[in-house]
């Protein structure tokens, strides 16, 4: 039986509807390979002309050598110390030159990977990041559908498409694990042995990857009882194969892939991670491109491989949609629309929770930029004293009346003119969250907006729109429908004031729902 590792996954498609800030970018490898060097004779080099993802930013800034320190000049300042000699480093013990001698044991430590292989971590990190031996020897994979079926040269030209997407849908999830399994087997299994001798210390592996050793064991454990079996009964019959057999193990997508969540939910965190590593830490900078040219990255970056979940688990849909389109049967597309069905329940589901996340992050953001609730002038401080547990405004805390599920989003923000009477006038900035309005006073110094009114409730809010096109009427009402506040606000164009209407509206509606 013949093995191969298949293509690269084609471009990305149908993201999940969530705003995460796409990474990735290349590096350009300045290093010299002379002998002794970082890299070893005949190391890969990154092809710096192929295809980026849509709207990548760029990993890191400048060059390697803008970033790092070279392989030769690093042996220049070593023959200078052990000469006696500090020229442009510094005196003995500087920071400095105690740099330039962690980045020469770095230099060191990574060539003798290259010629010895990666040593041994215990065997309780290897359990823990699912650091294999020799590879996935289960994960193979013959060339082609039809070194297994005998048959496939009687076989309908819609049925061979059929195998064809089928195949496409097993040869690409090697593909994926295979680039799991550089962030864990090259990556992270590097940085740990450097820092078991005092290397990168400051560098957190489990902020880079996370959880992908729980990736990798749910992708293991979906080949061996969903897509192996499948597989292995065409093997064995002779037979093409069945989308029907897939059927129960896409049913539970969900529960087989839950660690995509926890997942999604800290990717666009994990990249400014490492992208700030890259761009601060010039030793963690030479390791990355360091494993970026070993023969065990398939010339991917640090960029590709984080984003690779994220595309990954959004492909599924689009496989079987390729694989239903060229299935005439019933069964097999009563079958297929059921899995798919499941699959994007769960992209729904992530989606759903990755948006929380972004609103939490906004309204923790917007919380901070609200001083504290003091609408009203203590007169001593006994007062002040008295006040105080009912002078604060926790915005990040569950709201009232609705179910845990439901938080506190900010919606509208910018600043209006309120009259009040008949020639007071003032100007506000307004904050319009999903239950309450909140009229503050800038200011300037600060950078804070302080609160001058008491939150406005929206359940108890009613806005009119007036003859001037600029403004509109907010009044608050009080249990007995009697009008508590009245406020006329004024914005700086039409458009402004539809917005605000708009958006009020809508927290309303969905409120009340």
């Amino acid at each position: 039986m013949q093995t191969f590792h298949p293509p690269d996954e084609g471009p990305l498609q149908g993201l999940v509807a969530s705003r995460i800030e796409a990474y990735g970018g290349r590096h350009r490898a300045s290093a010299q390979n002379a002998a002794g060097g970082l890299y070893p004779r005949g190391g890969l080099v990154l092809d710096l002309g192929r295809r980026r993802l849509q709207d990548y930013v760029p990993f890191a800034k400048g060059s390697g050598q803008a970033r790092g320190l070279s392989p030769m000049r690093l042996r220049e300042q070593e023959s200078e110390k052990r000469h006696g000699v500090h020229f442009a480093v510094g005196p003995p013990h500087s920071p400095k030159l105690k740099e330039v001698t962690r980045a020469h044991e770095l230099e060191v430590r990574l060539h003798t990977f290259s010629m010895f292989g990666m040593p041994r971590l215990p065997p309780e990190d290897r359990r823990r990041w699912e650091i294999g031996e020799g590879g996935d020897t289960g994960l193979t994979i013959e060339k082609s559908w039809k070194e297994l079926v005998p048959g496939h040269k009687e076989m309908s030209r819609e049925l061979c498409h059929q195998q064809e997407a089928l195949w496409e849908l097993l040869t690409t999830e090697l593909v994926y694990v295979r680039k799991l399994k550089i962030m864990t087997d090259l990556l992270a299994a590097g940085l740990l042995n450097l820092q078991r001798v005092g290397l990168l210390n400051e560098v957190s592996a489990e902020t880079l990857f996370g959880n992908v050793p729980s990736l990798i064991r749910a992708h293991h454990s979906f080949w061996e009882e969903v897509l192996g079996p499948t597989l292995g009964e065409t093997r064995a019959s002779g037979r093409p194969l069945d989308p029907i057999s897939l059927q129960n193990g896409f049913l539970m997508f969900s529960q087989r892939f839950q660690p995509y969540i926890q997942y999604c939910l800290r990717v666009k965190q994990t990249m400014a991670y490492a992208r700030e590593q890259q761009d601060n830490n010039p030793l963690f900078n030479a390791f990355v491109q360091w494993c970026e040219k070993h023969k065990r990255s398939g010339r991917q970056t640090l960029g590709d491989l984080l984003i690779k979940p994220h595309q990954r688990i959004t492909k599924y849909p689009l496989l079987l949609q390729a694989v239903l389109k060229r299935s005439p049967e019933a069964r097999a597309q009563e079958a297929l629309h059921a899995m798919i069905a499941a699959v994007e329940s769960f992209l729904r589901h992530i989606n759903k929770q990755v948006r929380q996340g972004e609103e939490q992050e906004s309204l923790v953001a917007a919380a901070q930029r609200i001083g504290p609730y003091e609408v009203l002038e203590p007169s001593s401080e006994e007062v002040e004293k008295n006040l105080r547990p009912f002078s604060t405004l926790d915005l990040t805390s569950p709201m009232l009346g609705v179910a845990p599920e439901h938080t506190r989003q900010l919606l509208l923000e910018g600043p209006v003119r309120v009259k009040e009477g008949r020639e007071g006038k003032l100007d506000v900035y307004l904050f319009l969250f999903s239950d309450m309005l909140l009229v503050t006073k800038p200011h300037r110094k600060a950078d804070k907006a302080k609160v001058i009114r008491p939150p406005l409730m929206l359940e108890k809010l009613v806005c009119q729109p007036l003859r001037d096109p600029n403004s509109f009427l907010v009044i608050h009402l009080t249990e007995f429908q009697c009008v508590s506040t009245a406020l006329t606000m004024h914005c700086p164009s039409p458009a402004d004031r539809a917005r605000w209407l708009e958006k009020t509206q809508q927290a309303q509606m969905t409120q009340s729902q």
